[in-house]
């Protein structure tokens, strides 16, 4: 008589958890897949721990991990696939994280190499090729925002000539919210276009977008067996001075239950549509004033910087556990997320060039102030004399996370705060 066999392939012995490369946010994933039972192996990437201000040794979920590589560049997929080879030979590998949008592709190709359950390659490669997502979208009926792939201004004003003011510009390829802009005129549009011909931002190409208006939300959702797992509708606030710039989100989204319903779905159809497969993702969202969900974009990976832990705060559970056993490949049964609360953060850096501060100021009065509803707050200044403009997400030096049962006071106290704050640094932040 054969004896069943454990769904994820495994016999009953712990799995092999590899996370390639992490992010501050994201660390509590460590500690899940080693509470789940799992050897949990790190690919640590250098630069890109560099580049985001982080220690490994200084972090509390270091101890979570029993075994550690060190690479200069992950994103070097031959240096990668041949660490990975490494460690596949000592202990076969059971299951892929990789939370940081560089290294979602690589870390596909390889898991497609070896064998082993992770995000189709192919579709992750079109999410992030922001022209190539939306031709496959049209295609499949999805979703039908114009756009045009352009070489320079006279291109760039020829497709504004058809949509009107304002147009969207991004990096064909690109993350953050660096590079993008909400344009409102040929003046400025020929301002932007001729920075960015100096520059290495637009290098995969400049896509021109139709401008989409509404309420601006993201849709989580996993994807597992085939079964769409919805975790949240959140909703995000932007920059008036600089649309493209988020400042903030709130999760749950303060919206109807039709709307959440309708955002969901096209969310699904989204992820059908490019055949991601296997994962939890992050799809951007407009939600029209008819009601009608727009793409804006999708990120074939689990929403970044604090958001999971934003998700935890408002009620929703331990996404990084969910996280760790999708990518094992396991059989999720879970039913639509019930939250208790509503979990706000607010990011914010300097809206012009400024002198640094001398010092962070004492930030103590706002815990006395507030009590229990503010969970975070912190501000670190980048090296350097200078604050520069923040136009991208990489240029945040602050955060405030609050968490209430109304989500009106959530949002108000969040924004106190940074409005206080940035009284105290006696400089104009962005909010």
């Amino acid at each position: 008589m054969t004896e069943p066999q454990d769904p994820t392939g495994r016999d009953d012995g712990p799995g092999h958890v590899v996370f390639v490369t992490w992010k501050a946010g994201n660390a509590p994933a460590f500690e899940a897949a080693a509470r789940l039972g799992h050897h949990v192996t790190l690919v640590r990437s250098l630069l890109m721990e560099q580049s985001q201000h982080i220690d490994f040794d200084a972090s509390p979920y270091a101890r979570f991990v029993d075994t550690v590589h060190v690479l200069k560049d992950a994103t070097d997929i031959d240096a990668l696939r041949a660490c990975v080879l490494g460690v596949h030979g000592e202990r076969p590998i059971d299951g892929f994280v990789a939370t940081v949008d560089a290294l979602v592709v690589p870390v596909a190709r390889i898991a497609e190499e070896i064998g082993v359950p992770f995000t189709d390659a192919r579709a992750a490669e079109a999410a992030k090729q922001k022209n190539r997502c939306r031709e496959i979208l049209a295609a499949a009926g999805v979703d039908s925002t114009r756009h045009a792939v352009v070489a320079g201004f006279e291109e760039a004003a020829a497709f504004a000539a058809t949509t009107g003011y304002p147009v969207v510009v991004k990096p064909a390829r690109g993350s953050g919210s660096e590079g993008a802009d909400v344009v409102a005129d040929e003046e400025q549009l020929r301002g932007i276009l001729g920075q960015a011909a100096a520059g290495t931002t637009y290098e995969a190409g400049i896509l021109v977008e139709e401008y989409l208006s509404g309420r601006f939300v993201s849709a989580e959702l996993g994807l597992s067996h085939g079964r769409f797992l919805r975790l949240a509708v959140s909703e995000r606030s932007t920059w008036e001075r600089h649309e493209a710039l988020e400042t903030g989100t709130t999760i749950p989204a303060g919206i109807s239950a039709g709307d959440h319903d309708r955002v969901m779905e096209f969310a699904e159809a989204v992820v059908g549509a490019l055949g991601l497969r296997l994962g939890i993702f992050h799809i951007e969202i407009m939600l029209g004033e008819d009601g009608t969900p727009r793409l804006i974009e999708v990120n074939p990976r689990i929403m970044g910087s604090c958001l999971p832990n934003l998700f935890r705060l408002a009620g929703g559970g331990d996404i990084f556990e969910l996280l760790v056993r999708i990518h094992l490949d396991e059989e999720i049964e879970r039913g639509p997320t019930r939250f208790t609360h509503y979990a706000t953060v607010r990011w914010f850096g300097a809206a012009d060039l400024a002198p640094k501060p001398d010092h962070v100021p004492d930030l103590s009065w706002a815990a006395a102030e507030y009590g229990d509803s503010l969970h975070a707050l912190t501000v670190r200044f980048p090296e350097g004399d200078v604050l520069l403009p923040c136009r991208g997400n990489l240029g945040n030096f602050g955060e405030v996370q609050v968490v209430h049962a109304d989500r009106t006071a959530s949002i108000r106290i969040a924004e106190e705060i940074v409005g206080r704050t940035a009284d105290r640094l006696g400089i104009e932040v962005t909010r």
